[in-house]
């Protein structure tokens, strides 16, 4: 593979997103760039709850420097302020250095390799998504965490990536919440991209819980959390489409009516198909979530919901879209949630999003 072709495999994972930005300094080897967007977006929904206003700013910034033909020092961070609470976010912060032939190593809060490999192939509706498979911000390493320390490897369309999960706290608006963080683990991954388009993606993902998870929890609190997920991808002729799935052991929280804990087994899936037709991309998906654990009398489905919706993309730098949730959760006789605390309502999303 060619050199360039090597640095775009390994960014593609690295990097947060695809978004666009602006180079404001490029000069002796040292690079800058600035992005983002401003987001104006509602939420319709029965459910007072899930109903208002979700509009936000996210800014990025990312930086690289040469430190010779083959090798890149690289930076990136993102925040995010949104307009109804006080509770702006970092999202993103992490370091790295690259280099053609030896790969890739990065350090800081970023995703986690079920994120990079599996997860992203799916998560990519205008608003729903990427919460199908057990996939979460702070959840052992899985999403965006802290104390994450990643090594890839490309060679030829096969990217390998390791993963050291350190100790770490939930941070942000989950802050308060003992269910996320975790102690240490580890993650696995592999990709392989295909001349026509597809691409296959497997990661496996293992943590420890924390003194507060085993100590709070009824059920599951003591054993490792683990996750194993597979995907496949078609990106060619306009035509998106991907589906993924996701078995866990002892790594979903589950709270049925003060009876809390991690449920021995869970299965995860998602799929997702797009089509860009001009300035428009209409999307149709599926996610579904199940949990099982015998000893609990456990046997129910979390999250289930096919969402509709569509982009239409005016210019490069404003677009419009909505994206309908259909939920197919029931109420279980409570109005607007189930035994879980989970909505049940179907929930629409409309935006605007100016980016830069």
């Amino acid at each position: 593979m060619k050199k360039t072709a090597l640095t775009m495999a390994i960014s593609s994972l690295l990097l947060a997103g695809g978004a666009q930005a602006s180079t404001v300094y490029n000069q002796d080897g040292t690079k800058l760039d600035i992005g983002g967007r401003v987001q104006g977006m509602y939420y319709g929904s029965d459910n007072d709850d899930e109903s208002g206003d979700q509009s936000y700013l996210r800014l990025r910034i990312g930086g690289e420097t040469r430190i010779n033909e083959e090798t890149v020092a690289n930076g990136f961070v993102e925040y995010n302020v949104p307009t109804n609470s006080s509770d702006n976010e970092l999202r993103y912060a992490y370091v790295g250095i690259k280099n053609d032939r030896f790969g890739a190593f990065s350090y800081g809060r970023q995703d986690g390799l079920i994120a990079k490999a599996v997860n992203d192939y799916t998560d990519v509706l205008p608003e729903w998504g990427g919460d199908g498979l057990g996939k979460g911000t702070e959840v052992f390493g899985t999403g965006r965490t802290n104390g994450l320390a990643q090594y890839l490897y490309t060679f030829d369309g096969l990217v390998l990536g390791a993963q050291f999960t350190g100790e770490n706290e939930a941070q942000n608006e989950s802050a308060s919440s003992w269910t996320k963080g975790s102690e240490e683990g580890y993650a696995l991954s592999a990709n392989y991209n295909f001349d026509m388009g597809i691409s296959l993606g497997l990661a496996y993902n293992q943590a420890g819980k924390t003194a507060d998870q085993a100590a709070n929890s009824n059920f599951g609190g003591s054993e490792d959390a683990k996750l194993t997920a597979v995907g496949i991808k078609y990106n060619a002729n306009n035509l998106y489409a991907a589906a993924t799935y996701a078995y866990g052991e002892n790594h979903v929280y589950v709270n049925q009516a003060g009876n809390d804990g991690y449920a021995s087994e869970s299965n995860g899936y998602e799929a997702v198909v797009q089509y860009t037709w001009g300035q428009w991309k209409p999307s149709l998906a599926y996610n579904r979530l199940d949990v099982k654990d015998s000893d609990q009398n456990l046997d129910d489905t979390l999250t289930e919901y096919v969402s509709i919706g569509a982009w239409y993309n005016i210019n490069d730098n404003f677009d419009v879209y909505v994206d309908y949730k259909a939920n197919l959760l029931n109420s279980d006789g409570t109005d607007g949630y189930n035994k879980f605390g989970q909505n049940t309502d179907d929930v629409v999303g409309v935006a605007m999003q100016y980016h830069f």
